[in-house]
């Protein structure tokens, strides 16, 4: 039988704590009881093998029998910009499946969709993490603007549906953080793919078919971790 995992923001020593949601889900959801196994990750990239010893109305507490490495994350930061769709739960349980640092949506020209549920989409990343063995939980961010998008010294993989020359595999490795951006429903408008090529970003083809935002978002996803030598 799978251990099932929990993440806790508590440093782990002899012993890891579970307090709130993740605390309900093991005792209410999946009924742990005293003696017990389970795994306990807090970001660190170690996977806590551990046994439940005490279960109180607040907590749990769980003795650690033994520390694995986790080698399911990546080696550096991958963050999607993705546009504000209707098919945002997907997409977000696929990017974290696929091992990305943060999700970062936001609004634009083609926009469809006006806001997420922030809560949902948290609860998503939570139980994605769980099911691909991650050790750590992917940040999501409130939307920002187009124009926002990228920061200092980060590598931006922009794929725009009406490109149709310029491969992944063609673009040089990059060093730092990495960031993959995927426009919405609507696609991107002529003049924020211009915009993206003055702050040159790589503007790139997913191939001769336009393709729904959820089978890019996998695709583009998977082609910049194989180049990157992350998959």
């Amino acid at each position: 039988m799978d251990l099932k995992r929990f993440f806790t923001d508590n440093p782990i020593d002899e012993y890891a704590y579970l307090y709130g949601r993740e605390f309900t889900h093991a005792v209410k959801v999946v009924r742990l009881k005293t003696g017990y196994k389970l795994i306990v990750c807090n970001g660190d990239d170690k996977d806590y093998y551990c046994t439940v010893e005490e279960i109180t109305k607040e907590y749990l507490k769980a003795k650690v029998d033994e520390i694995k490495p986790n080698d399911a994350e990546m080696g550096r930061n991958v963050t999607l910009y993705i546009g504000l769709n209707k098919d945002i739960d997907t997409v977000v349980q696929k990017a974290v499946e696929l091992g990305v640092s943060k999700i970062v949506p936001f609004t634009s020209q083609h926009s469809n969709v006006e806001k997420i549920n922030r809560q949902r989409l948290e609860t998503i990343i939570a139980e994605s993490s769980k099911q691909c063995g991650r050790s750590r939980i992917a940040e999501i961010s409130d939307p920002i603007f187009f124009s926002e998008i990228g920061k200092d010294g980060e590598t931006i993989y922009a794929f725009y549906e009406f490109e149709r020359n310029n491969k992944v595999s063609e673009t040089p490795i990059p060093k730092g953080d990495v960031g993959v951006l995927i426009g919405p429903e609507g696609g991107f408008s002529v003049r924020e793919y211009q915009t993206m090529l003055e702050k040159k970003f790589f503007v790139l083809t997913l191939g001769k078919r336009i393709l729904r935002v959820s089978t890019a978002v996998v695709s583009a996803l998977t082609l910049v971790g194989e180049r990157i030598g992350e998959l």
